[in-house]
C-alpha cells in the first residue's frame, strides 16, 4: 500500500461509530532504526476558515484497527491532537 492510497480513506473513530474525515495531506513518523512506521500525522479541519495553521492529529500506529478499501478504523484512545 502506497501513502497516497492512504490519504484518500476516511478515518472512522471505531468506538463511536462517527467519521472524522478524509485526511487529504498526510505525513508519516518513522523509527529511523527499525525503519518502522510509529504514527499517522493527519491535518485537522480549522475551525475557522481564515484560520493559518490548523492543528495536526498524531494516530499512533497501535491505534488503526484496520485499513481497508475506503475507511481507516481507529481506536481513538492514544489519539492527540
Amino acid at each position: 500500500m502506497r501513502i497516497r492510497d492512504i490519504s484518500h480513506k476516511e478515518v472512522i473513530d471505531a468506538r463511536a461509530g462517527q467519521k472524522l474525515g478524509a485526511p487529504g495531506a498526510i505525513d508519516l513518523i518513522i523509527d529511523e532504526t527499525t525503519g518502522k512506521i510509529e504514527a499517522l500525522v493527519l491535518p485537522a479541519a480549522p475551525s475557522l476558515p481564515f484560520r493559518k495553521k490548523a492543528k495536526e492529529w498524531v494516530i499512533p500506529w497501535e491505534s488503526i484497527q484496520r485499513i481497508g478499501e475506503d475507511f481507516i478504523i481507529i481506536d481513538p484512545h492514544h489519539v492527540t491532537n
